[in-house]
């Protein structure tokens, strides 16, 4: 048998141990009869919520040894695995030829680095001396032009005496307005009597215009003052110290440009030492690293790299590593984890923190405790060769105890405890279903079905949790009736059907609702007249074949051995006494499975 048949065979024993677990045993080997539907009673009791999986140990923590150099560098000489190794002792040596060429290169260019950099700092110092002496010059300027502005500005200064005057120009025109009134006012009474002529009436009202106009006029005299005598002095004062001051920023500019050249051949030259200085000591650092010291006693460890094949390679003498790759690890003691790959539809039940139950292979009877310790936030990209739809999730568990018989690499079983429910009401998972996007039962009552709407908790491998719409003791079908067709979910439409293609049977196969199904089986028919039992493979379309084939690969180690042991003593058999209606629902003696 080539390798070709070898894998038709591998692929097709999980696809026919997929087909007797969605669809039942009795639908390859049973006639057209239709035999009585069964049910079981809905239960109360505790009921354990918990995720199974298979995975390895692996140490808690251990030392690694990894291959610092840059670059790719290769072994010349490797430890045996499981040598026990004692602190200090070499473990790997690589190939640094090359790095020890290279340091004595780069000895001579330090000393290049340091003759440059002394005399850059040399002309530096010069320049700055220089700068000082013009700056100082354009500082006393700019002090002398601000001591003018301060004197004109300044109480009782030049401003103050001008404002003055003009202020005492009003007040001595008010005084004469005063004094022409009162004289108007005696010119008006004599007037009515008759002792004085109208001119002298009318002089006396011109004076009052008069000395109202001056008053006016003087008015005027200090409003142009305030708002343009002095701002005109003001911004002569102020541009004379502004113009210092800019005088004294060139000064300062031109210094900083002439010192601009020397402190950029001072800076260069200092970086290019600290540059030389580094390349040498990582040179140094890089030929030390050749050699890897175990930096603890214990068992020398392979690393294993990863490849997208989900096989892993080991290093060897002659052969090549890359930077930062892991060489060698030493497990310490302090316990050992378990590293698992969880299906995306499980994340929602597991959580950094849940207790587990391990159970070791080679640790037969026994049952050690531990928690989940860490969950992946990305799906693990090592998983996509076998199946590209397949998204699997890292997840450590961490052991409680300490146990000495246990090695890395030793393959294990986990129960991750989700959750323990006391008292609840419970069903099988494969007596619900799924309706038009809703979760429904089919209850028998004394021979009569009722379709309810239920609402399912969650749900472990076995067994849903009933929230609602059930009540304990009723009986609910593990297998709707054979009239009965679920509704598409009112978010999705139908799909159409191609023209020429035949129409779905009326009795075609129900959508099984688990609150955690990986994959829904088809719904459509399944039996069909060729083939032993009236069924075959090429009666499957390939949408149909890949559906089963995830839901298979989807499932833990527990549910394939199961599906596993039913294909091999659960249905055997070329035909059954009961009959069947030709999509795997009909009559069980398995009772709930």
């Amino acid at each position: 048998m080539n390798w070709t048949e070898n894998r038709k065979l591998l692929i097709g024993i999980p696809l026919a141990v997929v087909l007797l677990f969605v669809f039942g045993a009795g639908g390859w080997f049973g006639d057209d009869e239709v035999g009585a539907l069964e049910g079981v009673a809905v239960r109360r009791g505790d009921l354990r919520i918990s995720e199974l999986a298979r995975g390895n140990l692996e140490a808690k923590d251990s030392a690694r040894l990894v291959n610092e150099l840059e670059g790719r560098a290769n072994i010349i000489f490797l430890i045996e695995e499981g040598t026990r190794v004692a602190a200090g002792d070499i473990v790997c040596e690589l190939d640094t030829s090359g790095h020890q060429d290279r340091l004595v290169d780069q000895a001579i260019s330090v000393d290049r680095a340091e003759a440059s950099f002394v005399d850059a700092v040399a002309q530096y110092e010069i320049q700055v001396i220089q700068n000082a002496s013009d700056e100082a010059e354009a500082v006393l300027s700019l002090e002398l032009a601000q001591l003018n502005l301060e004197a004109y500005v300044a109480v009782e200064g030049e401003w103050d005496g001008e404002l003055a005057r003009a202020e005492e120009s009003i007040v001595l025109a008010e005084e004469s307005i005063k004094q022409a009134e009162e004289t108007l006012e005696w010119t008006k009474k004599l007037f009515e009597k008759g002792f004085v002529q109208k001119t002298e009436l009318d002089r006396d009202k011109l004076s009052v215009t008069q000395k109202r106009i001056s008053r006016d006029q003087a008015v005027r005299d200090r409003n142009l003052k305030k708002t343009y005598g002095d701002r005109a002095k003001r911004k002569e004062l102020t541009a004379s110290v502004e113009s210092r001051k800019r005088d004294l920023e060139v000064v300062r500019k031109q210094a900083a440009a002439r010192l601009v050249d020397y402190e950029s051949e001072r800076g260069a030259a200092e970086r290019e030492l600290e540059r030389q200085r580094e390349k040498h000591a990582k040179l140094l650092d890089q030929v030390s690293k050749g050699v890897l010291r175990a930096p603890e006693a214990g068992l020398v460890v392979y690393a294993r790299t990863k490849s997208r094949y989900g096989g892993g390679e080991v290093p060897q003498e002659g052969g090549e590593v890359h930077e930062r790759q892991t060489i060698i690890t030493i497990p310490r003691a302090g316990g050992m984890t378990a590293d698992v790959s969880l299906h995306e539809t499980k994340l929602d039940k597991v959580r950094v923190g849940l207790a587990c139950l391990i159970r070791v292979d080679a640790l037969p009877g026994e049952t050690f405790h531990g928690r989940v310790a860490a969950v992946a936030a990305v799906a693990d990209s090592g998983s996509w060769m076998s199946n590209p739809n397949q998204r699997l999730y890292r997840t450590e568990v961490a052991l409680a105890a300490e146990v000495p018989e246990m090695r890395p690499g030793m393959s294990c079983s986990i129960e991750i405890l989700v959750e323990d429910l006391s008292d609840v009401l419970y069903v099988p998972r494969q007596s619900v279903f799924l309706d038009g996007g809703k979760t429904t039962c089919f209850v028998s009552d004394g021979g009569t079905l009722d379709q309810r709407d239920v609402e399912i908790g969650r749900d472990n491998n076995k067994f849903a949790h009933v929230i609602a719409g059930l009540a304990e003791g009723e009986i609910v079908l593990l297998s709707p009736p054979s009239s009965w067709e679920p509704a598409p979910p009112p978010e999705e439409d139908a799909p159409e059907i191609p023209e020429g293609a035949p129409a779905p049977a009326a009795g075609a196969a129900p959508v099984v609702a688990t609150p955690a199904a990986d994959v829904q089986p088809p719904a459509g028919p399944v039996a069909s007249a060729g083939g032993p039992g009236g069924q075959s493979m090429g009666n499957f379309t390939p949408e149909q074949v890949k559906s089963m084939r995830e839901r298979y690969e989807a499932m833990s180690d527990e549910e394939k051995a199961e599906a596993m042991k039913r294909f091999s003593g659960g249905g055997g058999g070329s035909g059954r006494s009961g009959g069947g209606d030709g999509r795997g629902r009909g009559s069980r003696s398995d009772g709930e499975k």
